[in-house]
């Protein structure tokens, strides 16, 4: 007869268990806020009542088991019970519960050269640890065939669904920069450039120095539709070239955001007012405007 695991330790574990099922159940199926709703709440509160009538029964039984079995049976039960259940359970994990004694341990002799090694068992602590492998490979393995938990094609897919439903509430809360309210801002620089080097680099290099486009970093311009030179860039940049179609409107045909074209016009008239410019930069192109306001 095995010495019993006490409720505090029994019921908890149990009802680990069930949550992490229900758990896994949710956000297989992208439910996981169901698992904080009232109706699921009070199911654990249940269960939990239910696990408690089942080991006080379980307590009955044992109870009664002890009647039956011999006084020494029973001795060596009251023993093993004794003490702290944290400690004994440490005891099971990490040691064997038969004493070590070389003298029963099986010798394998080598012969050849000496040595006697000794057939020792495999420590509880390596048993245990694979048995624990082998339960949650089998529960990964399950779960990859018949629920959405472990298969990574559907985590993906969630995921994705997710951020694309992130990204439309932020930029339904988060109102997109127009020419009217857009503003040169220095903390934009730097989310500017990785910008402008993924969407504007192929026309105008990275440093703005000019490839097929013109150079960005001189004071001469080929479009000039405003006064102020922030909104000058913003405006060419939301309603594109009309000198060259190459320069299309990135804002207008919805392939740039306007808070996002505030970003890339807040790099480009950086690199435009710094005083160091690049060394080699493409012939000026248009006219050479020095004061904006005064245009």
């Amino acid at each position: 007869m095995r010495s019993k695991i006490p409720s505090f330790i029994m019921i908890p574990s149990l009802l680990s268990v069930i949550i992490f099922m229900f758990y896994v159940f949710f956000i297989s199926y992208n439910h996981i806020s169901y698992f904080t709703h009232p109706i699921t709440i009070f199911f654990f509160i249940i269960i939990t009542g239910l696990l408690y009538v089942l080991e006080s029964i379980n307590n009955l039984i044992f109870i009664r088991k002890l009647n039956f079995i011999s006084k020494e049976e029973r001795k060596k039960i009251f023993e093993e019970n004794e003490g702290n259940y944290f400690y004994r359970f440490y005891r099971f994990i990490f040691y064997n519960s038969e004493k070590l004694n070389h003298d029963r341990v099986k010798k394998i002799d080598h012969g050849f050269d000496g040595i006697i090694e000794l057939d020792n068992k495999i420590p509880m602590w390596w048993l245990h640890l694979f048995y624990l492998t082998i339960v949650f490979s089998a529960i990964y393995f399950f779960s990859y065939l018949l629920i959405d938990f472990s298969n990574p094609y559907k985590e993906y897919d969630i995921t994705y669904k997710n951020q694309l439903k992130e990204i439309e509430l932020f930029e339904k809360n988060t109102p997109q920069v127009t020419i009217k309210n857009a503003f040169f801002k220095k903390n934009l620089i730097n989310s500017g450039k990785i910008l402008f080097e993924e969407n504007c680099a192929t026309c105008h290099k990275s440093d703005g120095s000019g490839n097929i486009g013109p150079n960005l970093t001189d004071d001469y311009w080929i479009n000039v539709k405003e006064k102020d030179l922030f909104k000058n860039i913003f405006y060419i940049i939301w309603n594109g070239s009309e000198n060259n179609p190459t320069m299309r409107a990135f804002g207008n045909l919805g392939e740039i955001k306007g808070n996002d074209i505030e970003k890339i016009s807040s790099y480009v008239y950086f690199i435009n007012q710094k005083s160091k410019k690049p060394l080699s930069g493409k012939n000026p192109q248009g006219l050479k405007i020095k004061e904006w306001n005064k245009i």
